[in-house]
């Protein structure tokens, strides 16, 4: 899977919208290799897109698409200040993204010691186990690497809004503790999107 991630902030919000609709019935049907989109904004204007691909060709290739390039024509008046990333390595947990999800949080971080990050993904089966037997609330999560740089998007996908908060307050078993202990030491958060009313395809 290759994901791009598309942040920044929304100077018309019906637009965005408008135009996020307009991209399924425009785009949707000639891109082919197009797997799903998880979006929304946040409530100080910042919007967050990642879509899903077979692959970066295919991302590629729909990119360079007369109907793509006509429907961005549109839809780029509606937001400032984006920028982008590509993301070829992809890590999942539990169900991966859900359309069935009625919250979204999206980590922003940065790995500071690649090596400790991949002895924990060789030990995802376990570490899934761990969070699953303490947040139930959680239904996946997926972790776009980005090619360019040290940074990463983290989307976590909950069950609610009031689920996810409530789960924040609950105290990590012992199986968790050692993963998020592992995660410290491995990855740095610099920031949250937090997608009240997720968009998801």
């Amino acid at each position: 899977m290759f994901i791009q991630v598309v942040t920044g902030k929304v100077v018309d919000l019906d637009g965005f919208r408008r135009e996020g609709d307009r991209w399924a019935s425009a785009v949707r049907p000639v891109a082919e290799g197009y797997l799903g989109t998880t979006a929304g904004t946040t409530d100080d204007g910042t919007f967050f897109v990642a879509s899903r691909w077979e692959s970066a060709e295919a991302a590629a290739t729909n990119n360079d698409r007369p109907e793509q390039q006509a429907w961005f024509e549109t839809f780029a008046p509606t937001v400032k200040d984006v920028s982008y990333a590509n993301c070829s390595e992809v890590v999942t947990m539990g169900e991966g993204g859900s359309d069935n999800a009625g919250f979204v949080q999206v980590m922003v971080g940065t790995i500071k010691d690649r090596a400790k990050f991949d002895a924990l993904n060789e030990q995802l089966d376990e570490m899934t186990a761990a969070f699953e037997g303490w947040r139930d609330d959680v239904i996946g999560d997926v972790m776009a690497l980005h090619d360019d740089d040290d940074g990463f998007h983290d989307i976590i996908y909950f069950t609610s809004e009031a689920a996810a908060r409530a789960g924040e307050q609950k105290e990590p078993t012992p199986e968790a503790m050692v993963f998020m202990s592992q995660m410290e030491d491995a990855t740095d958060i610099v920031d949250y999107i937090d997608l009240s009313e997720p968009m998801l395809r």
